[in-house]
């Protein structure tokens, strides 16, 4: 663990460090922070958090760090698992209490917890993705149980380098840390981020915490230069050198202190005196003074030091020994000691005597400094000393061992990199760091032989799968399953049933509907184990989905539901019954049958609990969410929604509620929240076309888009490509949605010809026949195609009532008013329009209600009845009061031009006296009956404001001032028919 104690002097932070101790005072007295320093190499970072450690130590809190080290020679979590063995290296009473309940599931990171604990007992078996979360809470209620003891100060070096997992797992620890006596500081190079970056992501989202700082380090000022130079080189230069160095290092203190240390030892060789030194040469960068330094020490301390380089960042002195075999132990110890001295290298914390180099900078130098071929053989020379010396425990040192053969897979053989990196693989998934498990198990895969044996890459095809599995999206997770397929065949050609069949258990956890080919893995599965047993229930709850998306056979699929449902109930595996009860939601809603699927929801939700199973809550809410937005229920959303949000900031598992949370802003027209939830919705479904093209319709209510035809492109292809039906189906569907939307019908009439073309299919899941039929209706809607209209009609008719599906924004009456009008029928395309304004008018939809009024008038405005043109002019009014009141651009223009429309119609039909106008007459004859203007609203179906706008309008054109004045002239001038 790094310390202040014979650092280099600290000079010129003294704002950052106002900064960092106010940050520490919080902590001290229990509200707890998170400090992110960011700067280039060698400004500053590691030196400022060792002097707020100190301060930190003696005011009593307790310090433990991590670092993350480049190159992949480091396992994931590799700086918490130094955070949680600092801890655990001299533990307190009140750590042994912290880890006691927690020691199992953490041991997965930090191995030497089963030494502390041999009577421990091992932690339940569950799902991956609930393993992940336990391990996660594991480890943050562990630091905060430390933390109420004594104060906690953690802090992780370079994050620039860090794994994805240890990111995911800083940004669970810090979700509370506002609340405890702890203070996190990382540190990073932000020259070194992008976009793509993972840590850009994560720097995102720890900035919504509560008690973030981020402080920025810069260039050490002229002055404090001077005093940095003075304090290190005991003499203070004339002006000009100080600002030459100033200028040269840019006022690195990396660079400075190396410049100075040189500069004195000019000084001394010349007369002890800075002045006598005006020719010294200042070197170009920071690697090439670091050069100077490493060449004033010995060879062999050179030599020795740039195996240590290659080794890694940090590394044993019983390595280093078998790496230097020409030397004695007492050489190398006293090599190792001139490194120190010199502070190239210093102590670390942890087990066995380790060292570490004091910069990354340091260890980058000398590793450089070797020829390629040079590096290559001492990887190979590392590889053969660890696995000598490590024999007894290799197991924990796997990650190291592959990093090292990958580097020298030349020389070194396949067999070596697919050995380690393999087990590697396996490391990292047991810990479910599953992206980093995927790299390990492609290097392996890349690796392998074409005549390896089938076991061996059977077992590397399922590893490399079922991380895939884990960690990947839609289209991509395809992959995953095509390598699980590979590895279940392998498998049962092996005749290893048991093998195979947990290979076809253990892949699932995913909706079968973005994955293709899975059917005939579990139909085969399901041969090898026993018909009435747990796994037969599992198998079958998987096989139903894949036979439901790939064979369309809805019957079947419910059978194997029913079977799985009766095994769960007659097991008592619980799980296994929220599973299938889960999927039996899905197929009511399919069905049509909302509140019986509302019903198999709550029931889950109801086990999830019961289990104490947070991530099984957390889905079972989000199809409540669906359901009930889907519904017209938002209120009932909300609920679910903020229990959702609570969930995910407590299991620290993204989900596609950001996704629920943006349909429910559009659709309430609360743009600020689109734009919020927009992006998170698109970073994490950066290539699913159909998520993509909601937002491109999203975005067109309020902005242009410039990537907008890309996304038409893109759903267009997935629709005419896709392997199964059902995405071919839903990317048709956003397409027609985004064609009518933005006016494109040539569009709308490419998605139909998609649709048509699944129509075809012998056998259609209900789910996917009424997306295609709602897809053709509506490019039939755009063409003009009466008959056809009907006939999709016919079909959707009795969907009534709510949105039009569970991912759309589109009431189904709305879309039953435009297939009727289109067929020629208007009185059912009023009865229908009238229910969508209905629906979306209770749900406070006014996004919906916005197109609805838009709809209906053009629909009304193909009619050259006094009355319809009047209507349409009260929903073109009530359109315009929404769009203008919520900034929707792009429909207020539409019903703009609508009402130019209809304004010209009027112009050719008969008029009332004074000017008035149909609705008017209407208003007026209501309110002589003494009505009032609520009851004028309710009776024409106008809002109570555009009751207003019409009286306020005809008491000025019949020149009246009252509602009695009005009365008088209703009586004695509209007792008749209106007069051309």
């Amino acid at each position: 663990m790094p310390t202040a104690t014979g650092a280099d002097p600290f000079i010129g932070r003294e704002r950052e460090m106002a900064e960092l101790t106010t940050a520490l005072d919080g902590a001290l007295e229990g509200r707890g922070g998170l400090v992110m320093l960011a700067g280039e190499p060698g400004i500053g970072k590691t030196r400022l958090t060792e002097e707020l450690t100190a301060i930190a130590k003696a005011r009593g809190a307790l310090v433990s760090w991590g670092a993350c080290y480049e190159g992949g020679s480091a396992p994931p979590y590799w700086p918490w698992t130094q955070v949680i063995r600092s801890l655990l290296t001299e533990p307190s009473v009140a750590v042994m209490n912290a880890l006691e309940t927690r020691g199992a599931v953490i041991a997965d990171i930090v191995p030497e917890i089963d030494d502390m604990l041999p009577d421990m007992q091992p932690a339940p078996e569950v799902d991956p993705t609930q393993a992940r979360f336990r391990l996660f809470d594991s480890v943050t209620s562990f630091l905060n149980e430390v933390a109420i003891s004594q104060p906690v100060i953690l802090v992780i070096d370079d994050l620039h380098w860090a794994d994805r997992s240890t990111l995911e797992l800083l940004e669970f620890v810090a979700r509370d840390v506002a609340t405890r006596p702890m203070l996190l500081v990382g540190s990073y190079r932000d020259m070194e981020l992008s976009r793509q970056h993972p840590l850009s992501e994560t720097l995102a989202t720890l900035a919504r915490a509560r008690g973030f700082r981020r402080i920025p380090l810069r260039g050490l000022g002229s002055e404090d230069v001077g005093r940095l130079v003075e304090a290190v080189g005991g003499i203070r230069p004339p002006p000009a050198l100080i600002d030459e160095i100033h200028d040269r290092t840019e006022g690195n203190p990396f660079f400075i202190v190396e410049v100075t240390r040189d500069l004195a030892r000019e000084a001394a060789v010349r007369g002890g005196n800075f002045d006598s030194v005006g020719s010294f040469r200042i070197p170009e960068g920071v690697r090439e003074a670091i050069g100077i330094r490493l060449n004033r020490l010995s060879e062999e301390c050179n030599r020795v030091l740039q195996t240590a380089a290659v080794v890694g960042r940090e590394f044993d002195f019983a390595l280093l020994a078998a790496l230097s075999q020409e030397l004695s132990e007492d050489a190398l110890l006293d090599v190792t000691e001139e490194a120190i001295i010199a502070g190239v290298i210093r102590v670390a914390s942890g087990p066995n005597e380790r060292y570490e180099f004091t910069h990354a900078l340091i260890q980058q130098t000398l590793a450089e400094e070797l020829t390629p071929g040079r590096r290559v053989r001492l990887h190979i020379r590392i590889v053969e000393a660890m696995e000598e010396l490590y024999v007894d425990h290799l197991d924990e040192h796997v990650v190291e061992l592959a990093h090292h053969c990958a580097e020298a897979e030349t020389v070194v053989g396949e067999e070596k990199v697919v050995r380690y990196s393999r087990m590697a693989g396996e490391r990292a998934a047991a810990a479910y760091a599953w992206v980093e498990a995927r790299a390990y198990f492609e290097q392996a895969l890349a690796a392998l032989g074409e005549d390896a044996p089938a076991a061996d890459r059977a077992v590397i095809l399922f590893g490399l799968g079922r991380s895939e599995l884990f960690s990947l999206t839609y289209p991509d997770i395809q992959r995953g399953w095509d390598n699980v397929a590979r590895a279940f065949d392998l498998y049962d050609g092996l005749g290893d049933s048991e093998a195979a069949v947990e290979v076809a258990k253990q892949s699932g956890g995913y909706r079968a509907m973005w994955v293709n080919g899975t059917e005939d893995v579990y139909s085969r599965a399901l041969e090898l184990v026993a018909p009435s047993s747990v796994d037969a229930g599992y198998l079958l709850e998987q096989h139903a989905d894949a036979i439901r998306f790939e064979q369309s056979d809805a019957p079947k699929s419910l059978e194997a539901l029913e079977q799985a449902l009766a095994i769960a109930m007659h097991t008592g595996e619980k799980r296994l019954e929220y599973r299938v009860l889960m999927n039996l939601g899905w197929v009511k809603i399919a069905d049509g049958h909302f509140r019986v699927a509302i019903e198999h929801f709550l029931r889950a939700l109801e086990l999830s609990r019961e289990r104490a199973q947070p991530i099984e809550e957390m889905v079972a809410r989000q199809w409540l969410i669906a359901v009930s937005i889907s519904t017209g229920d938002p209120d009932v959303a909300s609920q679910h929604l903020d229990a959702a949000l609570r969930l995910i900031e407590c299991t620290g598992v993204k989900s596609v509620v950001s996704l629920h949370q943006y349909r429910l802003a559009l659709l309430r027209g609360n743009l600020a929240e689109v734009d919020k939830h927009r992006e998170v919705v698109e970073r994490e479904h950066p290539n699913d076309s159909v998520i993509r093209m909601m937002i491109g319709i999203g975005d067109w209510h309020t902005k242009e888009r410039s990537d907008i035809d890309e996304r038409f492109q893109a759903a267009r292809q997935e629709g005419q490509t896709a392997p199964s039906l059902w995405q071919r189906s839903a990317n048709a569907t956003v397409l027609v949605l985004g064609a009518l939307v933005m006016d494109r019908p040539q569009i709308a009439i490419q998605a139909g010809e998609i649709a048509r073309s699944v129509l075809l299919a012998p056998r259609l899941a209900p789910e996917i026949e009424w997306s295609a039929h709602t897809t053709a209706g509506l490019a039939a809607v755009a063409a003009g195609d009466a008959g056809e209209a009907l006939e999709h009609y016919q079909v959707l008719k009795d969907r009534r009532g709510g949105l039009a599906g569970l991912a759309l924004l589109f009431a189904g009456d709305r879309l039953l008013g435009l297939l009727a009008h289109t067929a020629g029928m208007p009185g059912a395309a009023v009865a229908h329009f009238e229910d969508a304004l209905d629906f979306s008018g209770k749900a406070g939809y006014r996004l919906e209600t916005a197109w609805i009024c838009y709809d209906y008038a053009e629909a009304l405005l193909d009619s050259i009845e006094p009355s319809n043109i009047e209507k349409a002019f009260t929903l073109i009014d009530d359109g315009l009061e929404i769009t203008r009141e919520l900034g929707l651009i792009a429909i207020e223009k539409r019903l703009g031009t609508l009402q130019v429309k209809a304004e010209s119609m009027a112009a050719s039909t008969p008029a009332y006296p004074h000017g008035l106008s149909a609705r008017e007459v209407e208003v007026l004859r209501l309110l002589a009956t003494g009505r009032t203007n609520r009851e004028i609203a309710e009776e024409l179906v106008i809002s109570a404001r555009t009751v207003e706008r019409h009286i306020s309008n005809l008491y000025t054109k019949i020149g009246v001032r009252n509602r009695a004045e009005a009365t008088s002239f209703a009586l004695a001038r509209l007792a008749a028919p209106p007069t051309p």
